[in-house]
Parts: C-alpha cells; structure tokens; sequence
C-alpha cells in the first residue's frame, strides 16, 4: 500500500516539475523576445523621422503619438506612413529604431535591455523557486535505498535540492540587480 502511494507520489511530482518547466519556458519566450530587438540582435534596423506629432494620454501622463518615414540602413526598405508612440521625439530629428516582424518599431535602449533582462531572470528564479517547493515536498515523502530520505541521501540525486536553491537565489538576485540597472540607465537617459 506504501509503495503504491509513493509512485503515485512520484508521478504527481514528476509532473509538476515538467509543468513549471514547460511553463517557464513559454513564459520566457515574452521577454527574450522583446531582448532581441531591444538589443537590435532582430528587426531591420534604420532611422525614424517624426513629420507629424500630436500628445496622446498614457497612462497617467501624456505621451507623443507620430508619424513619420522609416528608412532601413540598407536602403531596402521604406516606410511613409511609419507610426510610433514615444516621449522623446523631436519632429525631423531621426532616431534609430528596428522594425519588428509585426511591423512595429521599437527603439533599442539598454534600459529595454535591462529590463527585459530582469523578467527572464525574475521567471527563471520563480520556477526555480515552485523547483524548490516541489522538491522539497518531494524529498521528505519519497525514500531511497536504505530508508533514508532524498534530501538525506548523499547520492547525486540529494544534491538536487540545494542547487535549486542556488538558481532560485542566485535569479532572483539577478533580476533585481537588472531592474535596477535599467530604472538607473532609464533615468540617466539612455
């Protein structure tokens, strides 16, 4: 009767743990996704030149609404009827920007960088965090050979655990470390 609990045990366990993972990894696909062009890895890179602002509300202040011509660096591409929301543009002065696939544009700034940074290390850490809960639940029900615990058995297996530990702290400590440097790099300006 114990060994049947303890499989069913195992096998909710082993789900959950593909769950959080499966999880994470879609999850990550948002703000590595959003790196890309914010680092200008992706996108047709080129220059923006607003023709047209007018002040839009965002949120709790005002934003500008312009549009303009997008040229490509490579000269393949233009676009006359270029669209973008921005606080920090200035009519005729061209910007540089990278054109998503959807068609939107997206101006690469570190702290869009950093940003988008701290959210990949704040989901790898909240996994690693569910990892641990998990695990843990899982080392004090489940016995190994010799009736001693998983989280007492001194096996590769036991050492699960406190590496979970250390990517749960050592990523969250990073997505702390990235907001702030990108709040920092946002204020300075860049």
């Amino acid at each position: 009767m114990q060994a049947s609990a303890d499989r069913i045990f195992t096998a909710i366990g082993a789900l959950l743990v593909i769950g959080i993972i499966a999880a994470a990894g879609l999850l990550l696909r948002m703000p590595l996704n959003d790196l890309r062009y914010a680092t200008a890895l992706s996108g047709t890179p080129g220059t923006f030149s607003a023709a047209h602002c007018t002040t839009v509300p965002s949120g709790r202040g005002t934003s500008l609404s312009c549009t303009g011509t997008f040229v490509a660096t490579d000269g393949g591409f233009t676009d006359r009827a270029a669209h973008l929301i921005d606080g920090r543009i200035t009519l005729g002065e061209p910007i540089s920007l990278q054109r998503e696939s959807d068609g939107s544009y997206v101006r690469p700034l570190a702290s869009g960088a950093a940003l988008d940074l701290a959210g990949v290390f704040a989901i790898v850490s909240g996994a690693g965090f569910l990892l641990v809960l998990v695990c843990a639940g899982w080392s004090s029900k489940v016995s190994v050979s010799g009736g001693l615990p998983l989280r007492l058995n001194r096996r590769p297996g036991g050492k699960v655990l406190p590496l979970l530990g250390w990517l749960y702290v050592g990523s969250g400590a990073a997505a702390v470390l990235s907001a702030v440097a990108g709040v920092a790099i946002a204020i300075a300006g860049h």
